[in-house]
């Protein structure tokens, strides 16, 4: 992986509700995927979100995760995790909120 696509986070279609992220889950990256997911999950009855690809993660990115299920619900959607970093585990056991996750992560593919 180059130095410039570590720096970047992207959301990838690879399936008509599959999708990949690619980079970091972090502060820097969360406000740029939360708008790129706008687009791309728009009108979507469900979204699996592949999480095999990131590099790095912290809190933002269990928030991000957090508004993706708060917006799918407004939607009556569903969203789906695949591969989350343990990161987003341990960050999600020490806020004492991984039960929020509960249902909505997978070790492969669902949908």
């Amino acid at each position: 992986m180059s130095p410039d696509s570590v720096s970047e986070a992207k959301l990838e279609r690879v399936g008509a509700f599959h999708f990949q992220l690619h980079g970091e889950m972090t502060f820097g990256h969360a406000r740029s995927l939360l708008l790129q997911s706008e687009t791309l999950f728009a009108n979507l009855p469900d979204v699996e979100i592949d999480l095999m690809r990131v590099v790095k993660a912290d809190s933002a990115g269990l928030a991000l995760m957090l508004e993706w299920l708060a917006r799918a619900a407004e939607r009556d959607a569903r969203v789906v995790f695949t591969k989350v970093p343990e990161t987003i585990y341990s960050v999600a056991r020490l806020c004492q909120i991984e039960s929020l996750l509960t249902g909505h992560i997978a070790e492969s593919s669902t949908l």
